[in-house]
């Protein structure tokens, strides 16, 4: 019996969107005193992390669930000696992969036994593939092992982007995985096709180890606009509008991990630009902006954005022009306002006072978990 190189389990939680929040630490805009009105935000990430998720395991990837929310795991059923193949997203370079089946059927994180097409032919865990370099991996499943049990884990790795489909801006994370059961009333040759999930953020890299230090502020009742701009990486993956965006905002706690479901938000979709409400009854805080599009090739593109919600500033109507006695009048064009007034300068003020007295909150509020930055840049 062979020992695993790895004693591991699946990256459940990075991979599936189920688990998004956990997975990713939420950055924002540098825009500390910029407008909290009529945002617009570039869809430019400068990085993209790439998984293959297993919707057979899990399902379909909903990228508004709570993370907290533990996925439901079905196996996916195959026979002893039959053979199951993977057909792997085509933005995928599969040239040099290989795998491995970890047989760890009482579930604590020791094998029991596994197989490898890395060991030499000759090997009695050695696990036969083919079809490296095609997209379709196929894997032969061993014989009958009563030591093993009947469930499995199956990795396939390396893989990494293909230089034909994907710039360098695109990086492949983690191993495909599957989770098995062996059972005899499976069919003999099983197939499976995971699907490309492609997680960014703006306006930092999603690699970077910290918040970015000031996140987009915005005003509950204004509408923010989404830019599918010409330049951004995302239309390597076939994206060419935003036809079918999804939008979801979804609570932050003070680490910046979502604390509950994203609520879907109507989004209307002109080409490339998108633009939603943000709902004036939007509590101020933090919140995770979710903006997710299926690809073309059938994977799900999701950017996120860390928004600073901003409460509207009530504005007091106009106040009369005060009685001024002619006498007072100054060639100065300073006119004396009588005690008790609420004169506009004096309501504007406030009003600007009250604003950026909220902007500072946010500030002081963050110092403790931000790095400080000039000039509104991003930590990477």
């Amino acid at each position: 019996m062979s020992s695993s190189t790895l004693s591991r389990r699946p990256p459940v939680q990075r991979l599936g969107l189920v688990g998004i929040g956990t997975a990713l630490l939420l950055v924002g805009i540098a825009s500390p005193a910029g407008a909290a009105t009529d945002v617009t935000i570039p869809l430019e990430p400068t990085e993209v992390e790439l998984g293959a998720f297993p919707v057979e395991n899990f399902g379909a990837m909903d990228p508004m669930a709570d993370p907290a929310t533990a996925p439901a795991v079905t196996p996916v059923l195959v026979q002893y000696s039959g053979t199951i193949t993977v057909d792997l997203p085509t933005e995928l370079d599969d040239s040099a992969v290989g795998a491995e089946l970890v047989f760890d059927d009482d579930g604590d994180g020791i094998p029991e036994a596994t197989y490898s097409s890395s060991v030499a032919s000759t090997d009695p865990y050695y696990l036969t593939i083919s079809g490296q370099g095609t997209g379709s991996i196929q894997v032969t499943l061993p014989a009958d092992d009563p030591v093993a049990g009947d469930a499995a884990t199956l990795f396939l790795e390396p893989l990494t982007t293909d230089p034909a489909d994907l710039s360098p801006a695109f990086t492949y994370y983690d191993p495909v995985f599957y989770e098995l059961a062996f059972d005899v009333s499976a069919l003999p040759a099983e197939n499976v096709a995971p699907e490309l999930l492609a997680v960014s953020q703006v306006p930092c890299g999603i690699s970077s180890s910290t918040r970015c230090a000031f996140p987009t502020p915005v005003t509950a009742g204004s509408t923010v606009t989404l830019d599918l701009t010409a330049a951004s990486a995302l239309r390597e993956l076939g994206l060419t509008d935003l036809t079918g965006v999804q939008v979801g905002i979804a609570p932050l706690d003070a680490d910046g991990v979502q604390t509950g479901a994203a609520a879907e938000l109507p989004a209307q979709v002109t080409g490339s630009t998108a633009t939603f409400v943000l709902p004036a009854d939007t509590a101020a805080g933090s919140y995770g902006l979710v903006v997710a599009q299926a690809t073309p090739s059938g994977g799900v593109s999701v950017v996120i954005v860390e928004l600073t919600v901003v409460a509207e500033v009530a504005v007091a109507p106009p106040a009369a022009e005060p009685v001024v006695n002619p006498g007072l009048h100054s060639n100065t064009g300073v006119e004396a306002v009588e005690a008790g007034s609420t004169g506009t300068v004096a309501v504007a003020a406030g009003a600007g006072m009250l604003l950026l007295a909220g902007a500072g909150g946010i500030t002081v509020a963050r110092s403790r978990r931000r790095p400080a930055v000039e000039g509104g840049t991003c930590g990477v």
